[in-house]
């Protein structure tokens, strides 16, 4: 983990207060640069104790990697993803690949609505690459970074807040398109608190895990797609599972024992009145 939540600065207090605020407004600029892929079955809710997936396959360095964007990465050939959280949660976020695919994944919050694709060249923004938005666009940065604002909320799109990444791949620190840092493992990049109580995560050589602690309820978005350009791209599938609160469970295991209790009291009860 990149950082602990208890350690982020008052200094974005406001942030956080404008992030809340943000959470019903509306974007009159997004004109759907990207477009979400199904879930299977069309599921996109995930409650206390659900799973949904889906199988899809992604190019080799569509996250990051490609030499010829500067690392950063391309929102065109890779895969984008929205689901829904119903209650307040632990939720993770898992892409399990084929032996080809070495997989990076970036969650977005965007609040009471899902993800609006976006605005194509929003801003005219254009990397160090020359390339603008979102053929190439920062996958791993704070919403208002270079290489953002065609999906930041207030700008082209209605993401309110970047939560964290996951990357398989080698890292890069400089010269990236947007001079964003793309760094192996699990990255908990949020700025505030509003969505999340903490996230954490692991990478191995085909998988990429995103834990996060407290989920709100509401809408998130999800990018996959590769990070090694020497390698071959393939197959992956992704997976969004959400488990209760452990006090719920505290008080689901407590309530079944209070009925095992009564129960074992009333046959006892039966017994002594009928010897």
């Amino acid at each position: 983990m990149q950082k602990s939540y208890y350690n982020k600065t008052s200094s974005l207090v406001s942030f956080a207060i404008v992030s809340a605020v943000a959470l019903v407004s509306s974007n009159v600029y997004a004109a759907d640069a990207v477009a979400p892929k199904p879930w299977t079955g069309g599921d996109n809710i995930v409650g206390p104790g659900e799973t949904i997936s889906v199988d899809e396959s992604a190019l080799k360095s569509a996250y990051s990697d490609n030499p010829s964007l500067n690392y950063s990465a391309w929102a065109h050939t890779g895969d984008w993803f929205v689901f829904q959280n119903t209650g307040l949660g632990d939720v993770t976020v898992t892409v399990n690949g084929s032996s080809g695919f070495v997989p990076g994944v970036t969650v977005w919050a965007t609040g009471a609505n899902p993800f609006d694709g976006g605005t194509e060249g929003f801003g005219s923004e254009i990397s160090l690459a020359g390339f603008g938005t979102p053929h190439s666009f920062n996958a791993t940065g704070a919403m208002g970074d270079d290489g953002t604002l065609w999906m930041a909320n207030g700008q082209g799109g209605n993401v309110l807040e970047t939560l964290g990444y996951a990357v398989s791949g080698p890292s890069h620190t400089t010269d990236t398109g947007w001079g964003e840092s793309i760094l192996n493992g699990a990255h908990d990049v949020s700025l505030t608190n509003t969505f999340e109580n903490g996230i954490g995560g692991s990478v191995g050589a085909h998988t990429a895990s995103l834990a996060f602690n407290d989920l709100a309820p509401g809408w998130y978005t999800v990018y996959v797609g590769g990070t090694d350009h020497t390698s071959a791209g393939g197959a992956y599938t992704l997976t969004v599972s959400a488990v209760p609160e452990a006090e719920t469970w505290a008080m689901l295991l407590a309530g079944l024992g209070l009925v095992g209790w009564r129960m074992r009291k009333h046959h006892k009860a039966a017994i002594q009145a009928t010897a």
